[in-house]
């Protein structure tokens, strides 16, 4: 399934919006995006950080509402490989804004894979959805196109050509 709801509940803020495959995306739905649409299609983005390592390049809108419901989010960042959406993380803080998200989740998708004390992992083979609260009172869920980052995997693999 290529649309993937892009958070809507998670994601109830302005920009792109994405469900796990599969589910009706009761939590997460309104607006439409896809991972993998190209920067070109977004609007308003100011550059934020980049990851050499992975070359991904994060960006930042202003113009998001930055709620979930009745939970505040302090920021999303969208992350691009090779101009193309990848991930999009939200950071969350205090106590209440992040057991209020987290059950929101556990809500919509049951519960997920525990991979360390504080993180959970909902995957299909699309996408990958992480939570991870640590310390306490600071998460960040990260939504990430499978399909991308196992390109890009691949692709820090390959061995530069060398000419004798």
């Amino acid at each position: 399934m290529k649309y993937l709801a892009v958070f809507s509940l998670l994601l109830a803020l302005a920009g792109p919006a994405v469900a796990l495959p599969g589910q009706p995306g009761r939590v997460l739905e309104q607006r439409r995006a896809t991972l993998g649409t190209d920067i070109s299609k977004f609007r308003h983005l100011t550059p934020e950080r980049v990851e050499t390592s992975t070359q991904t390049v994060y960006y930042t809108s202003k113009r998001e509402n930055l709620r979930v419901g009745s939970y505040t989010v302090t920021g999303i960042s969208y992350g691009f490989y090779k101009d193309k959406l990848c991930s999009i993380e939200l950071r969350v803080m205090g106590d209440a804004n992040c057991r209020g998200i987290h059950n929101l989740l556990l809500a919509e998708y049951g519960p997920g894979q525990h991979v360390a004390a504080k993180s959970e992992h909902w995957t299909d083979p699309q996408i990958s959805l992480r939570y991870t609260e640590v310390p306490q009172g600071f998460a960040t869920i990260v939504l990430a196109s499978k399909t991308l980052l196992e390109q890009r995997l691949a692709e820090s693999k390959i061995p530069a050509y060398h000419s004798a």
